[in-house]
């Protein structure tokens, strides 16, 4: 050793008595301080939303109510993940969204570092590396793209670590070849394809190699317990999957129908793809390995293409070793875990937008190509040279080798780190080619909207204590704009209000746009007036914040507004005492809602509104089953505040009610109240209004 080296190796000596899963343990600690750090700093996602609703849908149901669950295609959704997160929050008694937002990030966050522990403990296991298991595990850790995901996203991560910690224990189970080993596999199994169909890879090659192990058996004894071992595993899968689902109870073949669902996405959004706007049922074959390749630092790609042609050589090149070299097998096992997702998707046309995080879970397997391609790099390539001068050629290429993976590791924590908190953004220099400029003319940068708190977050500072009316145009995701206000405090909150597109654009005085494929099938993409703020990436613009300069009133006079809406509002004929005060006005085809000290809880949900069409002609198709016509009035589509009121109003359609229900329910689906108005009565009402002006008005119906 080079007397240079002495003093690092010195330094280094006690940490290689320590046993790896105890460094791998300090290292996930290390994460969770920097995650905890950083836990409030990102936007909310529109599934979040969701997510949650599916698995409060889904306990309801467990709890009796068979009409609990969603009648749209999210009830496919498993809750291998959601339902603990439901649970914490229950447990926790949380209630306000801006703290369930961030329980929900930090436990998303913490699972994802647990899939790097996994990663660590296998590759540990294949190599007897702690350095290689380490490297592996920091590349797992530091996906700039997943890094970011990994607190607001509560469907792609979670199935992600899930499909690493099924890896780890696959290598396990046939280490062990035991049947509490195949068993623990079968749970884990089975909760992955509860999370997403792409998991059934994993059962058909546990299957798969259970086959040619028993074909390859040498006794009896050995055969039966393959053959048993394998059986308990199937049923086990079949068991988790069942168990975890409760939409399967009453009918398990609905199972196909979630994974035909599910791969055929129902939504068709539209995505920014090498400067073309593709449909996500029309993607190229050529979609996931350039949107794969351009996200990952890139001497990552690198060590990963080396171990997976390494892998694939010396499988052609020797094929009895993979039967009978574990370590091979099992590399066979990671290439092909790899390569399958991405055939099939190309075959079978799947369904796929928003970049590919429907396939982040290639990252797992992705991890253990890199790390064997370090390792052939290392140890292996000494023998295309000569004797002569091999000693130091040897050092040459481990030098080499291990450059590369310090270059991949800075590279992802130079990404994790310059871009924060927009890593959701991060391409690397395969995306520009050459011009930086160039990649938000040719890809989505922020296709979920989570740059909208940044945008926010700047109004409030720059407007403090003064109501900002926020205009929410074609080209904005009305959800993802809705959202982000969710985990701003509460006193932040209530001085946000969003104008509905085709709503009073006159008395916005900011229109914020996301730079999404959408905006440009938008009538007015480009947001009108001058612009006033940007949140960039890479010095690109992924949000933008213009004054439509419509009015030159401030936002303080803009007040004045919203306070003659309300009056006129409060003007008309009161028609139900409720929670809310409800108007109905059949001359105008209107029903508005008004409310003094209102706060934003009284706001958070959304009126439901019941029509009972008085001819059954005038049923939408699809409605008649249910008896009614049923509509939703979101209050930050169509409200206003001002000081301590509040007001919404909805138009209805112009066939005539025989009966109108109105309400609005809690976060868990719990009536808060109900009212019911009769047309007929109210018209005749208003005849006799003269003689009863003196009565008190109607008493509303309380749950």
């Amino acid at each position: 050793m080079t007397p240079l080296l002495h003093p690092i190796a010195a330094r280094l000596r006690p940490l290689r008595r320590l046993p790896f899963p105890a460094l791998a343990a300090a290292v996930c600690l290390l994460f969770a301080a920097a995650g905890v750090a950083v836990l409030d700093d990102y936007g909310v996602g529109p599934d979040d939303y969701f997510q949650r609703n599916n698995a409060i849908a889904n306990a309801d149901y467990v709890m009796g109510d068979g009409d609990a669950l969603p009648a749209d295609h999210n009830h496919f959704y498993g809750l291998a993940f959601e339902m603990p997160l439901l649970m914490a929050e229950r447990a926790l008694g949380l209630q306000d969204l801006r703290d369930i937002h961030l329980m929900r990030r930090l436990l998303t966050h913490l699972f994802f570092i647990v899939g790097g522990f996994f990663c660590g403990l296998l590759v540990y296991r294949m190599f007897g590396s702690r350095w290689l298991a380490l490297l592996a595990m920091l590349l797992f850790l530091l996906h700039p793209r997943l890094y970011a995901h990994s607190f607001f996203n509560s469907k792609d991560v979670p199935f992600t670590v899930m499909f690493m910690i099924a890896l780890d224990l696959t290598h396990r189970a046939f280490r062990r070849n035991s049947i509490g080993a195949f068993v623990l596999l079968g749970i884990i199994v089975g909760l992955a394809v509860n999370m997403r169909p792409f998991a059934l890879l994993l059962p058909a090659a546990v299957l798969a190699m259970r086959m040619l192990d028993w074909r390859f058996a040498s006794s009896p004894e050995q055969r039966k317990r393959i053959l048993t071992t394998g059986s308990v595993f199937a049923g086990t899968v079949l068991l988790a999957i069942y168990a975890s689902h409760p939409y399967y109870w009453e009918n398990p073949l609905r199972f196909f129908d979630a994974l035909r669902t599910l791969s055929m996405h129902p939504n068709l959004p539209y995505n920014l793809f090498m400067g073309e706007i593709i449909r996500s049922d029309a993607v190229p074959p050529e979609y996931i390995p350039v949107w794969f390749g351009i996200t990952a630092p890139l001497a990552a790609l690198l060590l990963g293409g080396v171990g997976a042609l390494a892998v694939l050589a010396s499988g052609i090149k020797r094929p009895e070793r993979v039967f009978r070299d574990g370590r091979m097998r099992f590399m066979v096992l990671g290439l092909t875990c790899f390569a399958l997702p991405v055939i099939a998707t190309v075959v079978w046309q799947f369904h796929i937008f928003n970049g590919w995080r429907h396939l982040y879970f290639l990252w797992a397997p992705f991890c253990l190509l890199a790390a064997a391609g370090l390792h052939w790099l290392a140890g292996n390539v000494g023998g295309i040279w000569n004797r002569k001068g091999r000693k130091h050629l040897a050092l040459a290429r481990r030098a080499g080798a291990y450059v590369l993976a310090g270059a991949a590791l800075a590279g992802a924590a130079a990404g994790v780190v310059s871009l924060h908190p927009h890593q959701y953004a991060y391409f690397n220099s395969l995306a520009s080619w050459g011009a930086k400029e160039s990649i938000g003319e040719r890809f989505d940068l922020d296709y979920w909207g989570l740059s909208y708190r940044q945008g926010i977050e700047h109004l409030l500072q720059r407007y403090p204590q003064l109501p900002l009316y926020i205009y929410i145009g074609n080209g904005s995701n009305r959800n993802d704009i809705i959202r982000n206000p969710e985990i701003l405090s509460a006193d932040a909150r209530k001085w946000l209000f969003f104008v509905p597109q085709g709503g009073d654009f006159y008395i916005a005085n900011y229109y914020i746009v996301n730079h999404h494929s959408s905006d440009l099938f938008a009538e007015n993409g480009k947001p009108p007036g001058p612009v006033v703020h940007t949140v960039k990436a890479y010095d690109l613009p992924i949000l933008t914040i213009t004054a439509p300069g419509l009015s030159n009133r401030s936002p303080a006079d803009l007040a004045d507004v919203y306070r003659a809406k309300y009056q006129e509002i409060t003007a008309d004929a009161l028609t139900v005492d409720a929670a809310f005060d409800v108007y109905f006005s059949g001359d105008s085809g209107t029903i508005k809602y008004a409310k003094t000290d209102c706060t934003t809880k009284d706001t958070a949900e959304p009126f439901y509104l019941h029509l009972f069409p008085k001819n059954e002609t005038d049923f939408p198709a699809g409605q008649e089953e249910y008896g009614f016509v049923q509509r939703s009035i979101a209050f930050d589509r169509r409200g206003g505040r001002v000081d301590d009121k509040c007001w919404a109003t909805a138009p209805l359609p112009d066939y005539p009610i025989a009966l109108l229900r109105t309400g609005q329910t809690g976060p868990d689906g719990s009536p808060l109240w109900q009212a019911e108005l009769n047309p007929d009565a109210q018209a005749r009402f208003g005849e006799m209004a003269a003689s009863i002006a003196a009565l008190p008005p109607v008493a509303a119906g309380y749950f």
